[in-house]
């Protein structure tokens, strides 16, 4: 969210009501974090966690191990504020359960001058009040912890409405530039990776099919054993140049109503399974995350992944999450991680990505893999397109 360029702090009702869109999803009994850099205008990045309260409705232990791992990337990663949202409906705003939250997550945070803002919504839709619960410490202590302004004012109102979460001004950018509409809730993300069957139509060879993805394609697998086939190289180049003409075919035309791949045959999703667990096709397709073709890779490897099963899902996915989480969209990465580890727990470049997107790495650190992906292209004589200039900055 990028509210202004001027000196004065955010909005709260703006900032609260483009959570979701930061998001992507709209969050219920959360526990979110909203992290600033140097401009107190602009969120970097938002970190989102379920809210679990045990039986007397304290929240658990394992919660408050949580805050403590996500202090030490917001440290490594110079955070200079960080607001925190409780998204709850099982108590009052003004429950001092959530003070005892904040309370923690501002010991937590002590570094970077604990927690600048705290506010409890008990959901978020047009027009629901929320309440601002915890002020920024005294201004003596801020100014030795952390001497920047803050996004949110202290003088700044301590109750408000909500605005139309889906219409926000971060909805619409995300609408626009990614074609994808603030989902109602985190589990809508992991319906979009539901399997499906192998291929469209009547005509799959079913007993083949599964046969072929049961043995992830006769492929070179992700686990670093020894007993790997060796790359053929111009095997690997036709592979290569298969993804290629796929992703390519899958953009849509400029009057196409199509929001999807077209339909994908026995042969072709057979081959494609095959392609993406050859290491050498697999990580120069990664380059695709940062091309003009990025959408349209985007909706192959979705398709991909529910097509798809063992090592083959579980490469497609991961593909699908290096997609996410070098364009910045952490939510929809962290699902796709999760799919492809729960098809191949093993594979590892899921294993480290998710690492990584747990540990707080910075989408920019993911550069080096993409020279990584060019030179692999290019030593199997396959050309790809020049990254997009607005995504090569960022």
């Amino acid at each position: 969210m990028s509210a202004s360029t001027n000196s004065r702090s955010l909005s709260s009702s703006a900032l609260l009501t483009a959570v979701p869109g930061l998001l992507g999803f709209i969050p219920d009994r959360s526990f979110i974090l909203l992290a600033f850099g140097d401009d107190p205008h602009v969120v970097r990045t938002a970190m989102r966690h379920d809210l679990v309260l045990d039986e007397s409705g304290d929240i658990v232990p394992a919660l408050k191990s949580v805050l403590t791992d996500l202090a030490e990337v917001c440290v490594r990663n110079e955070i200079r504020a960080v607001v925190a949202v409780i998204v709850d409906d099982r108590h009052p705003a003004g429950d001092d359960r959530y003070r005892r939250l904040c309370a923690i997550a501002d010991r937590r945070f002590v570094e970077i001058g604990g927690i600048s803002a705290g506010f409890v919504v008990p959901e978020f839709a047009d027009g629901v009040r929320w309440q601002r619960i915890w002020d920024p410490r005294p201004a003596a202590v801020r100014q030795m912890c952390a001497p920047h302004t803050p996004p949110i004012a202290p003088s700044a109102s301590p109750r408000g409405r909500l605005g139309n979460p889906h219409t926000s001004p971060t909805a619409v950018q995300q609408a626009v530039t990614t074609g994808r509409r603030v989902l109602a809730r985190r589990s809508d993300m992991a319906a979009m990776l539901a399997p499906l069957d192998h291929c469209a139509g009547d005509h799959c060879a079913r007993d083949h099919c599964a046969r072929d993805q049961r043995e992830g394609g006769h492929g070179a697998d992700d686990h670093g054993d020894d007993n790997q086939c060796e790359a053929d190289p111009a095997t690997d180049a036709g592979l290569l140049r298969g993804v290629v003409e796929q992703v390519i075919s899958t953009m849509p035309s400029p009057t196409s109503k199509v929001t999807g791949p077209r339909a994908l045959d026995c042969a072709t999703v057979t081959m494609l399974g095959t392609a993406l667990t050859r290491l050498p096709v697999r990580d120069a397709a990664l380059a695709l995350a940062v091309t003009d073709l990025r959408h349209a890779a985007e909706m192959l490897w979705r398709e991909l992944a529910r097509r798809l099963t063992g090592s083959q899902r579980a490469s497609a996915a991961t593909l699908l999450a290096h997609l996410h989480y070098i364009n910045g969209e952490g939510g929809y990465a962290g699902v796709a991680l999760d799919c492809a580890l729960a098809a191949d727990p093993e594979w590892s470049l899921a294993v480290l990505l998710d690492s990584a997107l747990r540990g707080g790495m910075p989408p920019r650190m993911l550069r080096a893999m993409i020279d990584d992906s060019y030179e692999v292209a290019h030593s199997l004589g396959v050309p790809m397109p020049a990254p997009t200039p607005e995504l090569e900055a960022s």
